[in-house]
């Protein structure tokens, strides 16, 4: 049984090796050593932050500052909205959409742009009980918090998919 096992473990190690799987993390298509800097227009936002923080945690290089970074994501604009989806009989709200969104560009540090105005939007409903407000307000705080980090893994997602060295027609 053990030598069975011994013997699964290692054919799984070199099938999984051998098609190119590896743990989902930090993009690996900016050259190594280069620095990544992020910053955000508005201040108060934390995605910047959180996701300065989660590349770091990822083993990504992180500049200090834009001037010496080899690339820098700027958050342009992040927005949560609600909008009723439908009603009740008495015209109250009973389901609502959430979303998140975040506007970004990258530049390397000639200034030329790789990635200009993209945008990353998450979507949740959320069924309303006017009788329930406070554990509703809850629940809408803890999609919220899931939203955003699913927001991060679009835009992590996104800087993989950057070709760093197609010409800047060819980007998308």
């Amino acid at each position: 049984m053990k030598k069975t096992l011994t013997i699964a473990l290692i054919t799984l190690s070199i099938a999984t090796g051998g098609c190119g799987w590896h743990l989902r993390g930090a993009p690996k298509n900016f050259p190594p050593g280069s620095k990544l800097y992020i910053t955000a227009q508005n201040p108060r936002a934390d995605t910047a932050e959180s996701l300065t923080r989660l590349l770091q945690n990822a083993g990504v290089p992180m500049a200090e500052s834009a001037i010496e970074a080899d690339y820098v994501l700027i958050i342009h604009a992040e927005n949560e909205r609600r909008r009723t989806v439908s009603v009740d009989a008495k015209g109250r709200a009973s389901e609502y959409e959430l979303t998140t969104s975040a506007l970004y560009s990258v530049r390397d540090s000639s200034g030329r742009t790789l990635l200009d105005n993209a945008e990353a939007v998450v979507y949740r409903t959320l069924v309303w009980d006017d009788n329930e407000v406070v554990s509703k307000g809850e629940e809408e705080r803890s999609l919220r918090v899931e939203m955003r980090r699913d927001l991060i893994s679009r835009i992590i997602d996104r800087l993989r998919r950057i070709d760093i060295d197609a010409a800047p027609s060819d980007r998308s």
